[in-house]
């Protein structure tokens, strides 16, 4: 069952969808694409004209213009954020008024959040686990030293990098440490699972809300990264959050037996119900999250380690290489199963030592074959994140791989060919990984399906075979509007027209580029990606040149977002 689920009744009436922005301009701003929508108002992907970089746009619904509750919280997420300078926290740029229009200006972060990435792969391995959650503790931590708790702490306001930087967002409902907060209206129209699914008890209650409760809701978001699911669900918001008042989530080590006790552990007592039971500051989080993480490393225990643990934690815990069991002084003592060694006759030492050379050898080759010598750094090594233990490339490559098996596979047909490249190159182009994007859109337009001829019937096989030159020329424009040049941007303008004017060979010639216009309508209509990367890239092309407009007209067309497809 999707979180976010609407919870309205069948026959409410659904808000009026919000218009596209796309092409407009704010200022020194243009709206490139529209990348999300929430309660408060929509966030595109922009372009600042003076400074020719990307930015977040984050507009604020019409109807709330003039509500002055919600240009208050507006004001104040802005206040927030901008007191927030941190390398894992969203910056804010500038907050404005344009034409009526209120927005907000953003750093862009290039990645996905942890929901989308949960829904496509799955829980990561430990080691990212490790390194996200670790950079989230980071900007909490900033933001509880500054006074302010998040309160909406989930996946969706995480966002994650493909070199696994974090980045947390939407402090839309954050506050400052204060009384008793309104109690949520759990059953008012438009409320969604994607907020109670992680709420803590207390905000649930309208109980005071301090940082802790930050602590709840990152426990159980870490809960979701490593089980794969959240620990409460139910049909109905109040079903969810009767749930964090009430029950206790069933333990991650049955669900992950896998994991080490500590982590279990650890996202547990960041789940307590009573606030006094959980981890009080991040800086606690932060202090077992290292000890979990060097827990990694180490193959054997050491036959005696004191840990320092909290109170919280059980007197006596069973491992599978020891025990553990509490001293009067508050620490742990770890007593290692070691073997008892027996003294043995001297005449035994001889041996014993050869063997200890042979296996020193033996092992020293071993180690200098699985250990080369280290690379040297990247410009990246000095990020947030874990980069000792994380696999810096491990959130993109999966689709990747499956693509490129699938487009080598003899048995793909032309209509999956030309929809897998077209999703290839544009992941190539998400990643600025341009070269490579280029090569996969000419490998597409290249392609040889089958006999040309009169098209006979409308097949997707046939129409694909039909498209892939024209869509493959227009993959090569999106690419050369990422060039960012003025020279890229003619080039990709004068290809996309060049497209336009092909005739297909199911139509005799047309003269007229309405024709054309209107088969490029139709292939953006079949593939709507390849459609929105064309817009998004003549609007590139656009601010690139400096030009308001486009010539000919054609691609000022073109430029709108397509229409839907299938």
């Amino acid at each position: 069952m999707p979180d976010t689920q609407p919870l309205e009744p069948a026959d409410a009436q659904a808000p009026q969808a919000p218009p596209d922005l796309t092409g407009r301009i704010l200022g020194d701003y243009q709206l490139l694409r529209r990348i999300g929508a929430g309660g408060m108002g929509q966030v595109y992907l922009a372009r600042q004209l003076s400074l020719k970089r990307d930015v977040a746009v984050k507009l604020l619904r019409n109807d709330l213009t003039t509500n002055p509750v919600a240009l208050k919280r507006f004001q104040a997420e802005a206040e927030a954020v901008a007191k927030l300078n941190h390398p894992n926290i969203v910056h804010i740029h500038q907050i404005g008024e344009h034409e009526g229009l209120r927005y907000m200006v953003l750093e862009y972060v290039e990645g996905r959040n942890l929901r989308e990435y949960l829904v496509r792969k799955g829980p990561p391995d430990l080691a990212v686990t490790l390194s996200v959650v670790r950079q989230v503790v980071l900007a909490l931590q900033k933001a509880h030293e500054e006074g302010i708790v998040h309160r909406d702490i989930k996946p969706e306001n995480i966002l994650v990098t493909r070199k696994v930087e974090v980045k947390v967002t939407d402090f839309g409902l954050s506050r400052f440490f204060s009384g008793p907060a309104p109690a949520v209206n759990l059953t008012q129209s438009g409320v969604t699972l994607g907020t109670p699914l992680y709420m803590s008890p207390e905000q649930v209650q309208g109980k005071v809300v301090d940082h802790r409760s930050d602590i709840y809701s990152l426990g159980v978001t870490c809960y979701h990264l490593l089980a794969g699911e959240p620990p409460f669900r139910g049909i109905t918001a109040f079903d969810v959050a009767l749930k964090h008042v009430q029950e206790q989530p069933r333990p991650l080590s049955e669900l992950r037996p896998d994991l080490p006790t500590d982590l279990c552990n650890l996202v547990h007592k960041m789940m307590a119900k009573n606030p006094d039971d959980r981890y009080q500051s991040a800086r606690e989080i932060l202090r077992d999250i290292v000890r979990v993480r060097d827990g990694l490393a180490v193959n054997a225990p050491a036959p005696t380690a004191v840990l320092t643990l909290s109170n919280s934690q059980p007197n006596n815990v069973a491992s599978s290489s020891g025990s553990i069991s509490t001293a009067p002084s508050g620490t742990v003592l770890m007593t290692g199963m070691m073997p008892v060694v027996q003294p043995f006759p001297w005449a035994r030492w001889l041996l014993a030592g050869l063997s200890c050379v042979g296996a020193i050898a033996c092992g020293v080759l071993v180690y200098a074959k699985m250990n080369p010598p280290p690379e040297p750094p990247l410009a990246s090594a000095s990020s947030p994140g874990l980069p000792d233990i994380r696999p810096a490339e491990k959130l993109v490559p999966t689709r990747e791989r499956e693509l490129i098996a699938a487009l080598d596979n003899r048995n793909t047909t032309p209509e999956k060919m030309v929809r897998w490249s077209i999703e290839l190159g544009l992941l190539y182009v998400k990643e600025r990984r341009l070269d490579e994007a280029d090569a996969r859109f000419r490998k597409l337009e290249s392609e040889q399906f089958g006999p040309g001829g009169p098209l006979k019937k409308l097949d997707p096989d046939v129409l694909a075979a039909r498209d892939a030159s024209a869509a493959g020329r227009l993959g090569e424009a999106v690419v050369m509007a990422y060039r960012d040049t003025e020279a890229a941007a003619k080039a990709s303008n004068e290809l996309v027209m060049k497209v336009v004017e092909i005739p297909y060979p199911k139509f005799p010639k047309f003269d007229k580029p309405e024709r054309g216009l209107a088969m490029v309508d139709a292939l953006r209509s079949r593939h709507p990606d390849l459609g929105q990367a064309v817009s998004d890239a003549l609007n590139r092309n656009a601010v690139t040149l400096g030009k308001t407009k486009l010539e000919p007209a054609v691609l000022e067309q073109l430029r709108l977002p397509p229409r839907g497809g299938k």
